[in-house]
């Protein structure tokens, strides 16, 4: 869901680049273009682009320049254009994504947080409620869901288990009834 939203089409370089003391150029409306660029103090590029030409930074990319080759680290997407990062991505220095988090609701807090290893996802972290605690924990094997956490009574504890098989279907559910965070009742 979360690559979905990122594969926003978004130049790291292009015709306009602005020095981080000047002025915004006049961008026609609808023309995507690089609004500034600067060096960040833990020795990134940064670049901020415009992609919709209200003159407003939609994306930010993080890069590191090796040998004339751009690497990209970070980027972070207002998606509802309100001035607030609704999606941020982060990659190794193989280029793979490590992880990337987005704010469903809007209100500046991570809701969804898919975590990467080598690349593929290994976990995912929902706040399905939005209240600002995580409460369902998805785990990967090959791709695909293999085991759900989730705490349903938002006493920050697992009290209920799911392992399904390759194909999506729970296979095994467990409970845990007593609060101790253990699992007491399971079901095949």
């Amino acid at each position: 869901m979360l690559l979905a939203l990122t594969l926003i089409g978004c130049p790291t370089t292009g015709d306009v680049a602005t020095p981080a003391n000047s002025a915004a150029p006049t961008i026609p409306q609808g023309t995507a273009a690089i609004l500034s660029t600067r060096a960040t103090a833990d020795g990134l590029n940064e670049v901020q682009v415009d992609l919709d030409g209200d003159q407003k930074t939609d994306i930010i990319n993080y890069y590191r320049e090796s040998g004339g080759n751009k690497l990209l680290l970070k980027k972070d997407v207002d998606l509802n254009r309100d001035g607030k990062i609704d999606v941020r991505s982060e990659f190794d220095e193989a280029g793979l994504r490590v992880k990337e988090e987005m704010d469903g609701d809007f209100d500046g807090r991570a809701d969804w947080v898919d975590h990467y290893i080598q690349g593929k996802r290994s976990m995912t972290e929902v706040d399905t409620d939005f209240n600002g605690t995580f409460d369902l924990f998805k785990y990967y094997e090959n791709g695909r869901v293999r085991r759900k956490e989730r705490d349903t009574n938002a006493d920050a504890r697992i009290d209920f288990w799911e392992l399904l098989d390759e194909s999506g279907n729970v296979v095994k559910t467990g409970r845990d009834k007593d609060g101790d965070g253990s699992m007491d009742e399971r079901e095949q």
